[in-house]
């Protein structure tokens, strides 16, 4: 993965809570529309932050869905919670 990471970078409140907004957008979308099980909502996540948004690179996508196969648990939800943190870092206390 990229050394530059947008997560680790300082931001404003305000930059933040957009990026947080924006990230609940995106999966609110897939999760209302998108049928067909963890495999559609991975390619729909792909053509999403990958094409679209340009949030994450090819290599980047698919590093993070090799890391998800490791994991125990539903694939799609861990490519959600990954693409949050890469996207608007961990919520603030």
């Amino acid at each position: 993965m990229h050394a530059t990471r947008q997560a680790e970078q300082p931001d404003s409140t305000a930059s933040r809570a957009r990026r947080i907004r924006e990230v609940a957008g995106v999966f609110l979308r897939i999760g209302t529309i998108g049928f067909g099980g963890p495999a559609a909502h991975l390619a729909m996540m792909e053509d999403d932050v990958v094409r679209r948004r340009r949030w994450l690179t090819s290599q980047e996508f698919l590093d993070l869905v090799a890391v998800t196969n490791l994991i125990p648990g539903p694939n799609s939800t861990e490519m959600a919670i990954h693409i949050g943190y890469r996207r608007a870092g961990w919520p603030s206390p």
